[in-house]
């Protein structure tokens, strides 16, 4: 008789990790990380996020870290090193971001990076990805981006807002 298959994780184990972009609503990009990434994985997510930047269009991101655990100290210091390096573009693309943060110490790392970094894009803490994406809409349509913000809020069923977007 086959002996069922029981879920586990090893003591000691690294949890798997990812970070996964989806441009699927751009001009809203929606960044979800899990785990712990390694250098190389965090190495193509700078890269890859750069060439978001690289197209030059306005736009509002989200960071949905719930599943995430937190960077290495290299790592943090890395993200200090290209915040600080793509500031301009930051400060002129950048319509702001939603940190879906439901860890404290992920929470009180990433105050530790931004101020670090001197990051000058506003940013919303939000509790859920409902109203992570709410906040972005409404960035994008006080940027007039009224199309793009009424794509969104549809998206995730959220209820249109009158005159703004």
């Amino acid at each position: 008789m086959p002996v069922p298959a029981i879920p586990f994780t090893l003591v000691g184990m690294v949890s798997p990790s990812n970070i996964t972009f989806d441009d699927s609503l751009w001009p809203l990009l929606v960044l979800r990380f899990s785990g712990i990434p390694t250098n190389q994985q965090f190495e193509e997510y700078m890269a890859r996020r750069g060439s978001y930047l690289a197209r030059n269009q306005k736009h509002t991101l989200i960071y949905d870290t719930t599943s995430f655990n937190v960077l290495t100290g290299e790592q943090r210091q890395r993200q200090i090193h290209w915040l600080k390096e793509h500031k301009e573009e930051l400060r002129t693309l950048s319509l702001g971001s939603a940190l879906i943060i439901t860890s404290p110490v992920v929470r009180l790392l990433l105050s530790g990076v931004l101020h670090f970094s001197q990051a000058n894009a506003p940013y919303h803490a939000a509790r859920s990805l409902p109203d992570a994406a709410g906040w972005c809409a409404g960035r994008l349509a006080e940027a007039g981006l009224v199309v793009e913000a009424q794509r969104v809020r549809t998206h995730f069923g959220l209820a249109p807002r009158q005159g703004t977007g």
